[in-house]
């Protein structure tokens, strides 16, 4: 078995190679952002890895190296078509969740001008608004009243919002805001749930992302969650994902957005080694 590991700019690379190192399995780095990329077939590789940048604008770039992958070497990668095909897209996993239907917050998401004007005057206050394309919890905004929300709908369906290196424009996503002190990471692994910690808040922040300064929690994880996570990885035949969820007021919960480029710092800080967990499974996989 030789792994075929494609350099990231976030160095998860070396994470991966250090693993598979530990467990005997041979594996080399390619660079799979140039245009000969496809030329390391000739080194023979079992399978790929490649988990790529969580950078909008190349999911074009990302698609095709993984069609390229799957149905023209015909060789397995991780993660797969089938897990990138949402990746950073909240427009997609939107059909999909309804799709399967997953309780999901209520959400609205327009591409004309005139109906997301008529949304603002019935829509109820505070909602959410979400740049579709954005992650981290960076590209997202708590609108108070009308008169903030239609500031945003004019920018957005003008020049556009800027939101750090990137445009949200002519998309217009609105979502329910569900009153929570925390939020819930959920981390599946095959069909089975790895991990989930709660993701608590600092006070006055209703933003939940340990980036910005939530605390991991391991205790009292509702079990609805950890089912509800199993049976989209079953259904989807995901090889891995991280769920984000909430519960709201009436102890229902909500599942918010996935990641197959799931992040581990609240993981690791319960004892958790995602990477370990996840070259394990790759390995089990490709014999």
């Amino acid at each position: 078995m030789k792994i075929a590991i494609a350099q990231a700019y976030n160095g998860i690379h070396r994470d991966f190679k250090q693993h598979l190192n530990q467990l005997g399995v041979a594996s080399f780095y390619f660079n799979i952002d140039n245009p000969d990329w496809f030329k390391v077939l000739s080194k023979k590789p079992t399978a790929y890895i490649w988990l790529a940048d969580q950078k909008e604008e190349r999911y074009r770039e990302i698609h095709d190296r993984i069609y390229f992958i799957q149905k023209i070497l015909k060789q397995p990668i991780f993660p797969d078509m089938n897990m990138y095909f949402a990746e950073g897209d909240k427009i997609k996993q939107w059909q999909v969740l309804n799709y399967l239907k997953a309780p999901i917050p209520k959400t609205y998401i327009l591409n004309d001008k005139i109906k997301a004007l008529k949304l603002i005057n019935i829509i109820k206050y505070p909602f959410v608004l979400k740049d579709p394309y954005g992650y981290g919890g960076h590209h997202v905004f708590k609108i108070k009243n009308k008169s903030e929300a239609r500031k945003y709908l004019n920018q957005i369906f003008g020049a556009g919002l800027k939101i750090h290196h990137s445009i949200c424009k002519d998309i217009f996503y609105a979502q329910e805001f569900i009153v929570s002190t925390r939020d819930l990471r959920v981390i599946t692994i095959g069909n089975k749930v790895y991990c989930a910690y709660w993701r608590v808040g600092q006070p006055g922040n209703w933003k939940h992302n340990l980036d910005q300064g939530a605390t991991a929690n391991f205790t009292n994880i509702p079990s609805q969650a950890l089912k509800l996570c199993e049976k989209i990885s079953r259904k989807m035949s995901f090889h891995w994902m991280g769920y984000d969820l909430l519960v709201d007021s009436q102890k229902n919960v909500k599942l918010i957005e996935y990641s197959s480029c799931v992040r581990t710092k609240g993981a690791s800080q319960g004892g958790y080694n995602v990477r370990q967990a996840q070259i394990k499974y790759i390995i089990s996989k490709v014999k």
